[in-house]
């Protein structure tokens, strides 16, 4: 068992925000499949700071629902302290992982990450998810209904290699695809969220001996590839690791290529290439949960991005030709305002978790030490006070201002906020640019509720859509 959930305090109604009388069961089912409502008619009923006594927590999940305490959850760093919330997610991506690091740690790791994701890199990338996009297409151009999740998740797993690996042989390439497609799948990724003693390995059929294994295939893979590229570039991957006392102080001097090579411009090479003021990097099992992290991260949030805002457009068509009209003009405007507004009503991310560092109080509730704190962002969504008609959608209302601070935070807030939303708001804004100069979106059934797995609200059939090809394809 992880520090922090060794460390959780015991249930005691006197020390922890009100909580529903429902049975543990019965609360955490009603936040698996009706996560938005069920969070709405709790701050309805307790206010906007409250418990959930749902599983895997020992005591109870400490609620904020409202854009206050969403904000004090997200930015008061010396009370709610980042990386030791996602402990769930160690034994996967590692406790090197951004994820999973604490403070202050975790601000010398992200200003290492922080260059691949901007600037002139993340816009080179476009291409190659064009092709990527682009080859994908017939699966969708069907005719019949398709559930885009599932095809969103093949092109977010290829998207990976391609540019944040930086695989480019077609044999590579699918050996990775095949042990990383196995390793992501929810059925074993799922296996964290079991009880303890379900997580052990005990034998190559049970979950947990399942999870050990593809993850011992991943990081095996993983690591090759690193000797392969540290031995291309000349570098050791060793000396000066981040963490240590050379690492302290957290400016970025950014990678640069060795004389006798051409730069590479996937995120592994630059992270291998990378060295703060003082000269450190990262080591080689830093970069491996580095990778893996931004691999578990990456992957369902785009794809789950990608599947609802087809999914929406095919059941808001007054939208959807809106949006049509505006990008055979060329603007990018609407595509924009589209994403956002497709991130406030379905958000990838349900939740970010933080763990309190002290007793303290979260709008005049009590927290305990050590207890989980989540901030939940659809609540704050569809708060009407912030967003009129919060259920409906209604893209065009991200076009003239921008949101309240922390009002709209579909990837997360603060400081701990997902390091790749650039590269997934290209990908997402890829894929519909593409789609929608070839087809158009339609109902393939009734609107689909959102269900919660792990972190990611879902669509609960895979969000289906039946595509119609157009007789002539606009921005080409």
């Amino acid at each position: 068992m992880s520090n922090a959930f060794a460390r959780e305090p015991s249930w005691d109604p006197r020390r922890f925000p009100p909580a529903p009388r429902a049975p543990r069961a019965v609360q955490t089912l009603r936040m698996l499949y009706d996560p938005q409502g069920y969070g709405l008619a709790l701050r309805e009923q307790l206010g906007p700071v409250f418990s959930l006594r749902a599983h895997p927590y020992r005591a109870a999940l400490v609620c904020a629902a409202d854009l206050g305490a969403n904000r004090e959850v997200l930015t008061d760093h010396e009370r709610f302290v980042g990386g030791h919330g996602a402990a769930l997610l160690r034994p996967a991506v590692g406790a090197g992982s951004l994820i999973c690091t604490p403070p202050p740690r975790h601000l010398r790791h992200r200003k290492l990450l922080l260059p691949p994701f901007h600037g002139e890199r993340v816009t080179r990338w476009a291409e190659r998810m064009r092709e990527l996009v682009r080859a994908g297409l017939p699966d969708l151009l069907t005719g019949d209904g398709v559930a885009v999740r599932p095809w969103a998740q093949r092109l977010a797993l290829d998207v990976i290699l391609r540019v944040v690996f930086g695989l480019t042989d077609p044999g590579r390439v699918a050996v990775f695809r095949r042990a990383l497609t196995a390793f992501v799948a929810m059925d074993n990724v799922a296996v964290l969220f079991l009880p303890r003693p379900l997580q052990r390995d005990l034998g190559p059929l049970s979950p947990g001996g399942r999870f050990a294994r593809l993850r011992a295939t991943v990081r095996d893979l993983t690591r090759t590839e690193i000797a392969l590229r540290r031995a291309e570039s000349g570098s050791t991957g060793g000396a000066g690791r981040v963490g240590g006392t050379a690492g302290r102080g957290g400016g970025v001097a950014g990678r640069s290529a060795r004389p006798g090579r051409a730069a590479r411009d996937d995120v592994l090479s630059m992270l291998l290439d990378a060295r703060d003021e003082h000269g450190a990097g990262l080591d080689d099992e830093q970069v491996l949960d580095e990778l893996t992290g931004l691999l578990l991260a990456g992957y369902e949030t785009t794809a789950t991005t990608i599947a609802w805002t087809l999914h929406l457009l095919a059941h808001h068509p007054a939208e959807r030709d809106a949006l049509i009209a505006d990008l055979d003009a060329g603007s990018d405007r609407l595509l924009k305002a589209t994403v956002r507004e497709s991130g406030r009503l379905r958000p990838a991310v349900y939740y970010a978790i933080r763990t309190a560092a002290r007793d303290t109080e979260l709008a005049g509730r009590p927290v305990p030490r050590h207890a989980f704190v989540a901030a939940l962002f659809p609540p704050v969504h569809l708060d009407r006070r912030l967003w009129p008609q919060p259920h409906a959608f209604r893209p065009a209302r991200h076009l003239d201002a921008d949101p309240a601070a922390y009002s709209l935070t579909p990837f997360g807030g603060g400081v701990r906020r997902c390091i790749g939303v650039p590269l997934a708001q290209l990908e997402v804004e890829t894929v519909l640019r593409e789609v929608l100069a070839r087809a158009v979106p339609a109902p393939a059934g009734p609107p689909e509720p959102a269900r919660l797995l792990s972190v990611t609200l879902v669509p609960a059939r895979g969000a289906r859509v039946r595509f119609h090809r157009r007789l002539r394809p606009g921005g080409r």
